[in-house]
């Protein structure tokens, strides 16, 4: 597994037809890896945060996560926070950063047209809507999104090994230093020590990746789900 893991090249050969059972496994053992570079990676950002704190004389940055996913909760409420936290978020991750990485035209028009919710954002008012108004505009931006790239992205040859690689790297990369926004606001002139702080979600990016190819691209989405919600349980437990 470990081979298979780490050889990113090969991902789009790997074989997908296999059990139910040798599945499920595979995702926990994912899982227990991901967890565990999780809490490998916790002191990381604590001397990242010393750094912040005593040396560059800033506001503590691991501080600034804590209030911002307060006034997240704040917004939603509990209930709808954790709907999206655990299930509309790791939907439209997936679909936006996994579901390409077959490089088909079609799948890359959905891609973007799942992009489009973040444009959603910059609706008036729309933050301030019931959950029916939300889930029916961003229907409206997927489908709409879909259509349109769909009839005029180009057809897609079959990529080379090289290019494969580089895109699905490049993916991860990108899915992993996108949850900086989680840390808002940004101290802008210490940009650089920021992604220790996504390190977490960088290896997440890196194994989401890899299920998608080894057992489906659902069974990325199942991952995502796994490892958000038992985040969320942790966060409810231990926040300050």
């Amino acid at each position: 597994m470990l081979k298979e893991l780490f050889a990113i090249s090969d991902y789009p050969s790997l074989d997908t037809e296999r059990p139910f059972q040798s599945k499920f496994v595979l995702l926990l053992k994912i899982y227990g890896i991901a967890f565990l570079l999780n809490i490998l990676s916790a002191p990381v950002s604590v001397v990242c945060d010393y750094l912040v704190t005593n040396v560059f004389h800033l506001k503590s940055i691991r501080t600034q996560y804590w209030q911002s996913m307060l006034k997240f909760f704040k917004m939603y409420g509990y209930a709808r926070a954790i709907v999206y936290i655990c299930i509309i978020a790791p939907v439209v991750e997936e679909c936006i950063f996994r579901l390409p990485l077959t490089l088909k035209k079609q799948h890359i028009a959905l891609a973007l047209g799942f992009a489009m919710l973040l444009a959603s954002r910059l609706i008036p008012g729309l933050q301030q809507q019931g959950t029916v108004i939300k889930l029916l505009v961003w229907a409206v931006l997927i489908t709409s999104g879909y259509l349109i790239f769909n009839r005029f992205l180009p057809e897609i040859k079959p990529p080379g090994k090289r290019l494969q690689t580089r895109v699905t790297v490049i993916s991860i990369i990108v899915f992993g230093l996108m949850h900086i926004s989680n840390y808002m606001p940004l101290h802008w002139d210490i940009l650089f020590i920021y992604p220790f702080y996504v390190l977490p979600q960088l290896f997440m990016g890196w194994f989401l990746t890899y299920i998608r190819f080894k057992n489906g691209f659902v069974w990325g989405i199942a991952l995502h789900m796994l490892i958000n919600s038992v985040s969320m349980l942790l966060y409810m437990t231990f926040k300050p």
